[in-house]
Parts: C-alpha cells; sequence; structure tokens
C-alpha cells in the first residue's frame, strides 16, 4: 500500500523572512508587501519594474519605491546582476537578555527643543516601532486618518515628532485630527505644527485642547474678516492674517463696523488693501479707548475745533521748499504705517 499526503496549495511554498513580521509590517504599506512577496515567490525570475507594476497594479515608480523600502531595511541588497538577500551582520552577537531595547521609554526623558528636523533613519525606526505599541497604534491611525499608507519618510516624520522633539502619542493625535477637520491634513502641515507644538511646550492633552481651541478661534476671526471686507482667499489663511484678525476680534473686540472703517481709511490712503496699516489704525484706536463709530467721530471733531499753536522750530516744525510746506510730525506718523 502506498502512502501518500495530498499537500494541495502547499505543495508549492516559499519562504519568507520573520522579520518582515517581527519588526517591519507595522509600517510597511500594502504596495511594499506586494512586490516583497511577488519577489520572493518569482526569485529565479528576471522581471522588470514595469512587469512586476502590471501584475499588481503597481507603477513601475511604486515598484521601485517598495524595493528601495525592502534594501533600506538590510533585507534586500543591490546587486550588479539584480537583487540578492542581504547578508546578516557578522558583528553583532545575538542578543540574549529580555531587557527591552529601550528602557528610557517609561519615564520618557524631556527632549531638548532642535531648530532644525532630524529624521531618524530605518533601522532606528524599525527597532522603536518594534517596542513601542503605542506608538505603532498611532501609525496606523495616521494612516487611516489620511487614508493612504505611509511612506518611510512620512514615518520618519512622525517618530521624529514623538522621539526627538518629545511629542507624546495622544498629543500628535489630537494635532492630525484638527488638521483633518480643517482640511490640511498632510505631513508637511503635521510637521511644521508639531515642531511649533514642541516650541510651546505642549505636552498634555489638555495643553492641546487649549491651543486647538485657539487655532480654532482664530482661523474663525480671519473668516469673519475675510468676508467681511470682500477678501477673497486662495488656499489656507497665512499666519499674518490669522494673527491680526484673532487680534482684532477676539483680543481688541472691535466690532465689524470699526474694523470696516479702519479697512476704508487704509484704501484710501494708501490705495490698496495693507494688513498691516489697518492693524496700526485698529491698535491707536484700541490705544485711545475708541470702540465705536460715535466715539471715533467725536474724538476727530474735538480734535478739530482745537486751535492750532504756532509750531516751534526743530521735530514736528512746518518748513517750505520751494513754496510747498510739509508737516515732518505729520508725515513722520503716517509713515509708521508703511511696512
Amino acid at each position: 500500500m502506498s502512502i501518500q499526503i495530498n499537500l494541495g496549495q502547499w505543495k508549492s511554498v516559499f519562504a519568507v523572512p520573520s522579520s518582515v513580521v517581527d519588526q517591519h509590517i507595522k509600517i510597511a504599506s500594502e504596495s511594499q508587501l506586494k512586490v516583497l512577496l511577488y519577489l520572493l515567490r518569482h526569485s529565479d525570475e528576471n522581471n522588470s519594474a514595469e512587469q512586476i507594476g502590471d501584475t499588481l497594479r503597481l507603477s513601475a515608480e511604486e515598484v521601485q519605491n517598495a524595493v528601495d523600502f525592502w534594501i533600506e531595511r538590510d533585507l534586500l541588497t543591490q546587486q550588479n546582476d539584480g537583487l540578492a538577500p542581504a547578508s546578516a551582520p557578522q558583528s553583532q552577537p545575538a542578543v540574549t537578555t529580555t531587557q527591552p531595547v529601550f528602557a528610557e521609554e517609561v519615564p520618557k526623558k524631556p527632549r531638548t527643543t532642535i531648530s532644525r528636523a532630524q529624521r531618524p533613519d530605518p533601522i532606528f525606526v524599525s527597532k522603536l516601532l518594534q517596542e513601542n505599541t503605542i506608538l505603532a497604534e498611532l501609525l496606523d491611525e495616521v494612516q487611516r486618518i489620511l487614508n493612504k499608507p505611509l511612506s518611510p519618510g512620512d514615518t520618519a516624520t512622525i517618530v521624529m515628532l514623538y522621539d526627538s522633539f518629545g511629542l507624546p502619542c495622544d498629543v500628535i493625535l489630537m494635532l492630525l485630527t484638527y488638521l483633518d477637520s480643517i482640511g490640511s491634513a498632510n505631513m508637511r502641515a503635521i510637521e511644521r505644527y508639531g515642531i511649533q507644538w514642541a516650541d510651546k511646550g505642549i505636552k498634555t492633552v489638555d495643553e492641546a485642547g487649549q491651543e486647538t481651541a485657539r487655532m480654532k478661534a482664530s482661523r474663525e476671526a480671519w473668516g469673519s474678516v475675510s468676508k467681511l471686507l470682500g477678501i477673497r482667499n486662495v488656499g489656507n489663511p497665512t499666519k499674518a492674517q490669522m494673527e491680526n484678525a484673532d487680534r482684532w476680534l477676539n483680543t481688541w473686540q472691535f466690532s465689524d463696523e470699526m474694523i470696516t472703517e479702519a479697512y476704508e481709511r487704509c484704501v484710501n490712503t494708501k490705495g490698496t488693501y495693507n494688513i498691516s496699516y489697518i492693524n496700526a489704525i485698529l491698535k491707536r484706536w484700541y490705544e485711545k479707548g475708541i470702540k465705536s463709530i460715535d466715539t471715533l467721530q467725536k474724538e476727530e471733531s474735538a480734535k478739530q475745533r482745537k486751535p492750532k499753536s504756532k509750531p516751534k522750530s526743530g521735530k514736528g516744525s512746518v518748513f517750505s521748499v520751494e513754496g510747498a510746506s510739509f508737516d515732518v510730525k505729520k508725515y513722520e506718523d503716517t509713515s509708521l504705517f508703511d511696512d
């Protein structure tokens, strides 16, 4: 009697390195995993990036990016005639201790804020994610919100904010959630605002909540001001626009009527919209306690009725050049707005 095992689909198998699951599956994208599995299955074939892309419904660029991803992680190596499994380092002894690699994770040491973003290398990222499940879960949530797999550079940016700038995972998630709510959930904005938050020392959920509320108020203030003045925005408002609008409405608490009046005076004087000039007008009114058109008109009427004294020589004097008179003090006051 012959004995035979029907293996079915298991009759044809190929090996996948354990590190793919143990270290890299948390950060590898769908396309990166597809390309790796295809290469392992067809290791004895000579395929181009275009051919692999046609089979997997990926572009040649996506295929090459996936290959680069696995080369960066020392899983593959580039040789003259193609790819080959990367050789394991010979100089590193086997790890026999159960001590976590990043034992300082709890408590987390305060980081010194650096002026320029320094992204960690892929090996460091892989080790950190292997030890820190909370950070790995954050990356999964970032991918869900962005609705796309994270590239190695994207992953390094999030890890940089966490490890180099000291932003906790829940604070990074709050920042991303806010940016998503205003349609600005992209890695460039996440990095820029993340570094700003780190510079401000925002490290708790309460502090992050206060900052997002402030950012929301500034954005809404500019929305009201731009609509009031008929200013059509292209893209997101600038930092100066939001800061000035927030100051006019939320700090100085000017009415729509007063802001419109300052805008019209700016256009009449300068011939165009100038946010610094408008801010200078409103600042002068705020310092004088002028909060209404009625108060403004009374103050200006009283100033006009005030008898003019003869100017003295020196600063503030009036001098004549070829029949034209110039009020130096008035010129200096006006020039303060020209910035």
